[in-house]
């Protein structure tokens, strides 16, 4: 049971239901739960995290020849009954579809691509450098954003604040993890950037993107100033400062130097703490 559940990777899905949760009712500032629940903000999180469940599934379906070699202890679908991986990737389709439809053609559109586009990607689109690693920040990008269909009050500037950090962040992560996993996905044939360019340059790649993702910081929370008086103006700029800031900036740090496999989990994690302190950066409006 304990490893069917994290087949779902319920941490992951917690931050992305979490993230539009938050900017759905801290970044609207007339909500309230009735107002959330009559615009079906629900169904978007259903369907949400009904494609990226999906992902998940398919991803280790997929990915389990390098899992062997990359994380030889990992189980997941790939380990299960071949009839219930068919019903329980039915059943997240079928969620899929019904979230969309309840939201309008647009969300039951953008569900089904982006389901497509999954597909795609663990099929063959993982394995072309850069490329893969550009698709899942630019969906993590379309998680936060879409609330805005739901939602179009929401000041856009603001919005693309949070969305662009989960984009650029997963952006670092994805290319972190791949770095990791070069030995595994070298020995399948996968031509991921550390295995095409060499981990010594997507470190180079990784710090110069985390210098500009401190910048677009800075410059972003000095504009959200506006939204905030008095000592809660430097308490937010101190969250950032503490909690996103300095992270970051030990990830630019280390990252540079990093080249076994232990040392880029280490990193990941820490990329994942710093999306974790950015949704809950939210909670400031």
């Amino acid at each position: 049971m304990l490893e069917y559940i994290r087949s779902f990777r319920p941490f992951n899905l917690l931050f992305i239901g979490l993230a539009q949760v938050l900017a759905a009712y801290f970044l609207y500032f007339e909500a309230d739960i009735q107002l959330l629940l009559d615009r079906k903000l629900h169904f978007l999180v259903l369907g949400t995290l009904s494609v990226a469940a999906f992902a998940y599934w398919v991803n280790d379906l997929y990915d389990r020849e390098r899992d062997f070699i990359n994380r030889p202890k990992k189980k997941g679908p790939a380990s299960f009954n071949s009839l219930f991986v068919g019903l329980n990737l039915l059943l997240l389709i079928l969620l899929m579809l019904n979230a969309g439809w309840i939201l309008g053609f647009k969300f039951l559109l953008c569900f089904t691509l982006v389901s497509l586009v999954l597909w795609l990607y663990n099929y063959k689109l993982k394995d072309v450098a850069f490329l893969g690693n550009t698709i899942i920040a630019s969906l993590a990008f379309l998680s936060v954003y879409m609330v805005r269909w739901l939602f179009p009050e929401i000041d856009i500037r603001l919005l693309l604040h949070f969305s662009l950090l989960a984009g650029l962040l997963t952006l670092c992560r994805e290319m972190v993890k791949d770095a990791e996993d070069e030995l595994g996905d070298r020995q399948t044939g996968s031509r991921t950037l550390a295995v095409v360019l060499g981990k010594a340059f997507s470190n180079r790649l990784v710090y110069f993107l985390v210098l500009f993702i401190i910048s677009f910081v800075v410059i972003s929370v000095y504009y959200q100033s506006q939204y905030f008086a008095g000592i809660l103006r430097f308490v937010y700029w101190a969250y950032y400062l503490l909690f996103i800031t300095v992270p970051l900036y030990k990830i630019a740090i280390e990252i540079r130097l990093t080249r076994e496999a232990k040392d880029y989990a280490k990193v990941s994690s820490l990329l994942k703490y710093v999306l974790f302190t950015g949704v809950l950066s939210l909670l400031f409006f």
